[in-house]
C-alpha cells in the first residue's frame, strides 16, 4: 500500500437515422477513381487493416505500422491515389481558410496514410463501441444524445485540478478514465460523431474556466450539456421523480428562459455560462484534421458493410450535402448566426503534445499506464530456492486489465466485472516468492483500478446496491490515493443510492460533503431534486 500510495500522483446497434445528411458508401463507390476496386485483394487490405487497428487489437496483437502500410498498398494498386490524389480544391482551400489554420489545412492535404489516421481509425472504431452500447433500447435521437452523454461522463471522471491534466490521446483518456471538461467534451462529440450527429464546443466570447458546455445539433435545436458537471442543462419540464436530468434542454429555451441557467448553476452562477454570454458564443467544431480529409472519404466510402464505423465528416458543402459549417450556421433558423465559427485546432495539438512527452512529464503518464500491462505471470513449479525466498522466471506482462478496460468501455459490463475481481485477486503473492519491485507495484496499482471500474460496471448494469457497496470499498481502501477517483467514487456512489432507493444517504452524501470548486453547483443541485423527490414519495 506504502509503494501504490506513493506513486500517486457490446452489442452493436445500427446507428439512428438522424438529420444530419450523409451519402453512403453504396452511392459513392467508384466515384472516388477506386477503379480497380472490385479486385479481392484490394478489399482483404481494408478488412485487415481495420482487423489490425481494432481496439482490442492494436498495441496488443497487432502492429500500428503494418496496419498503415497496408492502407498505404490499397492507396496505390487500388485508391488510385496517385493518378487521382485526394487533394484539396482550390475552392475548397479558399472556403475553409476561413475556419482553420494553414497546418490543419497541411494535415487535411495529405495523400497517404500516417500512423496518426491509424490511430485515429482504432478510436473511431472505438468509439462506435461506446456510443452503441450507451444507446442499447433508446426510442429517440433525444434519449440516445443524452444517455451517450451519462456514458461518456461516467467513464471519463473529471480531473477537477487543472494542474493534474495530461496531454493525453482519446484513446489514452477512455482507458485511464479521467480527463478535463474538454476532454470529455471532444470524447462525447466524436462518440456522436459515430450515430452523423453534429455537436460543439460552446464557449463565451472571453473564455473563462468552467464556462464551457456542449451543444448537440438536432432536429433544427441545439441541446446543451455541461461536460464540467456532467449533467445535461435541464429543461423546465423534467420528470419530478428521476433521480438525474433525464429531459436536456435546447439553446432556444435558455435564451428564453435565462432563469434556466441561473437556477441550476445556484450560487455559483457568476462562474459559468448565462444566457446572456449563449447569444453570442465561440461555436467549436472539434476534430482531428484528418476527419475532414479527402483520403479519409475515400476509405469509408471503401469501407465494408460490416464495418459500420463513421471516419468523414465534410465541413463544406459535398453532393448535395451542405456540411457541418453550413449545419451550424443554419441550425435552428440561424439561432447561431452570431457565434464566432471555428474548427478547433485544440484535437490536433493535444494529439501533437501526446506524443511529443518527454522527461518527468512521460515518467509520470508511463507510471499511469503501468497498471494496464498487468497482471504478469510465472511458473511456481519452476522455482528456485535462495535464502531469501524463491525465484520464479517472470513472463510478459499480459495486458490483461488493458484488454478489460477496452472490452467495458464497448459495453461488455459482465466480462470485464468477472475480469476485474480476479485482478484483484493477483494483487497478492505468495509470502516467500522474491517479486520485482515494479511488478510488486504493477499488481498493486492494478487492484487500485480494478476496485474502482469493478464499482463502474456495476452503475452502468444498474446494479445500484452493489455499485454503492463498491464505490464504497474503494472510497475506504484508496481514498488517499487518488483525490480525483475519490471525489467520482463518492458522487456515484450517492448516485447510486439515491437510485436504489436510499435517498436520505445519498442527500446526506452530497449536503455534507464539500465539492471541488469545478462540481460546486452540482451538489446543492442533487441535493434540491432528491429532496423534492423524497418529501413527494407516498407515505405508507
Amino acid at each position: 500500500m506504502a509503494l501504490l500510495i506513493s506513486v500517486s500522483g457490446c452489442k452493436k446497434q445500427t446507428p439512428p437515422t438522424t438529420s444530419a445528411k450523409t451519402t453512403s458508401s453504396e452511392e459513392t463507390a467508384g466515384e472516388s477513381g477506386s477503379g480497380n476496386q472490385d479486385d479481392p485483394d484490394c478489399n482483404s487490405y481494408i478488412d485487415n487493416a481495420m482487423s489490425m487497428l481494432e481496439p482490442e487489437r492494436l498495441g496488443i496483437s497487432s502492429s500500428l505500422e503494418r496496419a498503415v502500410g497496408l492502407l498505404n498498398q490499397w492507396t496505390f494498386k487500388c485508391g488510385n491515389f496517385d493518378t487521382d490524389p485526394p487533394s484539396l480544391t482550390d475552392s475548397q482551400k479558399s472556403f475553409l481558410k476561413k475556419y482553420l489554420s494553414e497546418a490543419q489545412l497541411a494535415k487535411m492535404d495529405l495523400t497517404r496514410f500516417t500512423e496518426f489516421d491509424g490511430k485515429f481509425i482504432r478510436d473511431s472504431q472505438l468509439f462506435n463501441g461506446m456510443v452503441n452500447a450507451s444507446i442499447e433500447g433508446k426510442s429517440n435521437d433525444v434519449e440516445r444524445i443524452t444517455s451517450a452523454f451519462y456514458y461518456c461522463m461516467n467513464n471519463v471522471v473529471l480531473i477537477t485540478n487543472q494542474q493534474n491534466v495530461l496531454p493525453l490521446s482519446p484513446y489514452e483518456i477512455c482507458i485511464l478514465g479521467a480527463g478535463s471538461a474538454e476532454q470529455r467534451a471532444w470524447i462525447y462529440i466524436d462518440m456522436l460523431r459515430q450515430l452523423r450527429l453534429d455537436a460543439v464546443l460552446l464557449k463565451p466570447a472571453k473564455e473563462a474556466p468552467y464556462k464551457l458546455l456542449v451543444g448537440v445539433l438536432l432536429n433544427e435545436s441545439v441541446y446543451l450539456f455541461d461536460p464540467v458537471l456532467g449533467l445535461p442543462i435541464p429543461a423546465k419540464d423534467q420528470p419530478a421523480d428521476t433521480v438525474l436530468i433525464q429531459k436536456t434542454a435546447t439553446l432556444a429555451e435558455v435564451l428564453k428562459s435565462p432563469e434556466i441557467l441561473k437556477d441550476f448553476y445556484g450560487e455559483d452562477a457568476a462562474n459559468r455560462f448565462s444566457a446572456e454570454e449563449l447569444k453570442a458564443p465561440q461555436a467549436l467544431i472539434m476534430g482531428r484534421s484528418c476527419e475532414w480529409s479527402s483520403r479519409m472519404r475515400r476509405l469509408e466510402d471503401s469501407l465494408s458493410r460490416k464495418q459500420t464505423f463513421v471516419l468523414f465528416r465534410n465541413l463544406e458543402e459535398l453532393k448535395g450535402d451542405p456540411g457541418f459549417i453550413s449545419h451550424l450556421q443554419t441550425i435552428g433558423k440561424g439561432i447561431l448566426k452570431d457565434a464566432e465559427i471555428k474548427v478547433s485546432e485544440y484535437p490536433d495539438k493535444e494529439i501533437d503534445a501526446s506524443e511529443a512527452v518527454e522527461g518527468d512529464l512521460a515518467k509520470r503518464i508511463a507510471s499511469l499506464k503501468l497498471p494496464f500491462r498487468a497482471p504478469v505471470p510465472f511458473d511456481p513449479k519452476a522455482r528456485i530456492q535462495k535464502p531469501e525466498g524463491f525465484e520464479v522466471q517472470w513472463g510478459a506482462p499480459t495486458r490483461k486489465l488493458l484488454k478489460t478496460r477496452t472490452a467495458q468501455l464497448m459495453g461488455d459490463q459482465e466480462a470485464a466485472i468477472e475480469s476485474y475481481v480476479t485482478t484483484r485477486l493477483e494483487a497478492g503473492f505468495p509470502s516467500d516468492l522474491i517479486v520485482p519491485q515494479e511488478t510488486r507495484l504493477m499488481h498493486l496499482m492494478a487492484a487500485q483500478q480494478a476496485t474502482y471500474f469493478l464499482a463502474l460496471g456495476q452503475y452502468l448494469q444498474g446494479e445500484d446496491a452493489s455499485a454503492s457497496r463498491s464505490f464504497n470499498d474503494y472510497f475506504r481502501l484508496y481514498s488517499r490515493v487518488d483525490p480525483e477517483r475519490t471525489i467520482a467514487s463518492m458522487y456515484l456512489m450517492a448516485i447510486s443510492d439515491a437510485k436504489s432507493g436510499k435517498l436520505s444517504s445519498a442527500i446526506v452524501a452530497v449536503a455534507e460533503n464539500k465539492p471541488p470548486a469545478a462540481l460546486k453547483p452540482a451538489f446543492p443541485y442533487l441535493e434540491k431534486r432528491w429532496r423534492a423527490i423524497r418529501d413527494n414519495a407516498p407515505k405508507n
